[in-house]
């Protein structure tokens, strides 16, 4: 009787959403680090992949797509590269172009872009060598290129500050059919030893997109930071698509004093429809994120003019072995056709390392399917958390997975990365504080994750059959039945909890989620995002903070700045934030901005040491902010930021 009451008065409370549903996707936190509930509704290709690398060139994961308005011929222009993105001057990183006159089903290998590499442009010593990623444009009657390059002499450890006999940069050639082969001009666009450092950390030039506009060509080129880990797309236009072009400067950077997701590549970018897009695909270990970045044609030259267009429900990889490590190098290239339809060809990795290009569809203005998401791990796990809060009173779902996820019913970790940098996963407390139901093919367990990350099983069982179908369903306050497949597994002690809803999926593990239905009260959502969230947001390298394992941090980690002129920045989808710090004699002072805007001076300073506290707290519009730290005087602390998630 008591089960009764209980599951009607809950019901009563709240009620049941299916949050696969499309209408639910802004419910989900996205992230460039941690994952992405995708809705995106691209079918790929069954004829899969296009081209697969192979020795010397095991990594052909950039290219772009081209259909020509002359013979409706579609044209993929491959980058190729070593293993490892290797400087080798017997195998020079190349472009080479492929033919298909039938939409894609068939194609037939032309051969290099260029036939007169290594070729030396005025004022180098040295010859080009590589010269990998190019766009295509067409007007005026002929073929317009754009093409990153790097001389004989460059080498990773000089590509960022190249010495007299080495450079790199972007330049232009020219054909009278897109076969090419392409004539380069005689100078280039633009260098990396003539760029002056933008923010003192963007030089090095590569990936650019040529761009026709009414009265002049635009070229969106992208720049790294090194050891910062900040990727920023840069601007300049010219009369003519050859040149001369006003100085290139930032259109895009994790710096920007608004939301801006941090850790993506541009390129390459499309025109459609008045605006220039420009797709960006997150850099962290699993890369399953993606954004679109969009400017209106005409005034895409200017910074302010750009929006980001689609925050994550992007794309998703399915799991078929050429797709094992999701989009794998640069991000999607396309084009939008008479027919509305967005056609792409996408860069992924094989299960041997080697680097695929595929292609895949979907209508241009239907962005998403009407219901159901995917969610991948593949170097690591990903974690795709709910903004809504707890108790959930049931939970249905109809699923197929391979490999193995949980279904968290009660998150309540930290958020952040586990470094700011490539590469980055979730941070270990990220796994800690949480109690759900993992799943396999032929397993299940209802677990538990304590502070320190350690995990229980208080209940388990074997599965006959996959997963498909999953009802956990809470009886009382303390009781809960689970039913796998339609048959009761389990019914006993497991308390709702009052934390987040989250999906963790592991590594090299997929789940695509027809429904999910979840029975509850929906409540404001809290999370704490830790300093590693604040670093890589605003492109710091660690190396000028100091990483104290130390308890009067919130979470008993965080970092003190060692050096002046960095800077800390949250980016949030939330209604309101509050900073946690400790105060130390030895700390110093900091501007807090909010969107840009300076709001607080904060006095990091105290008689003595004390440990972390609320030391600023501010309700916002609901929306996407950012909230930054510049330190005036003396060095810092950064701990957590609390943000009620919207």
């Amino acid at each position: 009787m008591l089960g009764v009451m209980f599951s009607v008065l809950m019901a009563s409370l709240g009620g049941t959403t299916d949050y696969a549903a499309v209408e639910h996707l802004d419910a989900w936190l996205r992230h460039p680090v941690y994952g992405d509930a995708s809705f995106d509704s691209f079918e790929h290709a069954t004829g899969n992949p296009v081209h697969r690398g192979s020795p010397p060139y095991k990594w052909p994961v950039n290219g772009f797509l081209f259909c020509d308005p002359v013979s409706s011929h579609w044209f993929l222009y491959a980058g190729e590269y070593l293993d490892g993105y290797a400087f080798e001057e017997q195998w020079p990183s190349r472009c080479i172009v492929f033919r298909s006159p039938d939409e894609g089903q068939h194609w037939e290998k032309l051969g290099p872009v260029f036939a007169d590499v290594p070729y030396t442009f005025e004022g180098e010593s040295s010859p080009v060598s590589h010269a990998p990623d190019v766009s295509v444009a067409y007007a005026d009657g002929r073929y317009h290129l754009c093409f990153d390059w790097t001389t004989k002499n460059t080498t990773w450890a000089n590509a960022a500050n190249p010495p007299p006999d080495a450079n790199s940069g972007v330049g232009y050639a020219w054909a009278d059919s897109p076969e090419g082969p392409f004539q380069i001009t005689p100078k280039p666009l633009a260098t990396t030893r003539a760029q002056i450092p933008l923010l003192g950390k963007y030089r090095r030039l590569y990936a650019s997109t040529l761009v026709r506009r009414a009265n002049d060509w635009l070229v969106l080129t992208l720049t790294d930071s090194g050891p910062n880990f900040g990727w920023a797309l840069l601007g300049m236009t010219a009369a003519a698509p050859e040149g001369p072009y006003t100085p290139l400067h930032l259109l895009l950077h994790p710096e920007l004093p608004r939301f801006h997701p941090p850790l993506l590549e541009f390129f390459p970018a499309f025109a459609h429809d008045g605006y220039v897009y420009a797709p960006a695909t997150s850099v962290a270990l699993n890369r399953n994120y993606q954004a679109i970045l969009r400017a209106p044609l005409e005034k895409a030259h200017t910074a302010g003019a750009w929006e980001l267009y689609q925050h994550g429900s992007v794309w998703h990889a399915e799991p078929v072995e050429h797709e094992t490590h999701g989009i794998w190098g640069q991000t999607f290239s396309g084009f939008i056709n008479s027919t509305g339809a967005f056609h792409v060809m996408f860069p992924s990795r094989d299960a041997g390392g080697n680097g695929t290009l595929n292609l895949a569809q979907r209508p241009w203005d239907k962005p998403y399917r009407p219901t159901g998401f995917l969610v991948s791990g593949h170097r690591g796990p990903s974690l795709a958390l709910l903004k809504r809060s707890g108790p959930f009173i049931s939970i249905e779902a109809e699923l197929e997975l391979r490999g193995t996820a949980t279904l968290i019913f009660d998150y309540g970790a930290p958020l952040g990365p586990d470094r700011p940098a490539s590469d980055s996963s979730l941070h270990p407390l990220m796994l800690t504080r949480s109690a759900g139901l993992e799943l396999t093919r032929d397993h299940w367990a209802l677990v538990q994750a304590d502070e320190a990350g350690a995990q229980n099983a208080t209940a388990e069982g074997v599965l006959t059959s996959p997963p498909s179908t999953l009802h956990l369903n809470w009886l009382d306050d303390q009781h809960a039945s689970l039913d796998i497949n339609g048959a009761r597994q389990w019914e006993g002690e497991l308390p709702p909890g009052a934390g987040l809803f989250a999906l963790l999926v592991g590594k090299e593990s997929h789940v695509r989620m027809a429904r999910l239905a979840l029975t509850h009260d929906p409540g404001p959502a809290h999370v704490f995002y830790l300093y590693t969230e604040a670093l890589v947001c605003a492109a710091q390298n660690l190396k000028h903070w100091e990483i104290q394992e130390d308890p009067r941090f919130r979470f008993g980690v965080g970092v003190v700045s060692k050096e002046d002129g960095v800077l800390a920045k949250w980016n949030i989808e939330a209604s309101a934030f509050t900073l946690h710090a400790p105060r130390d004699p030895d700390y110093g002072t900091a501007t807090l901005e909010v969107d840009g805007q300076p709001v607080q001076l904060l006095d990091f300073s105290a008689p003595e040491t004390a440990p972390s506290s609320a030391l600023y707290s501010q309700s916002l519009s609901p929306g996407r902010h950012a909230v930054a730290l510049r330190p005036t005087v003396g060095s810092i602390p950064l701990d957590c930021l609390e943000a009620t998630l919207e």
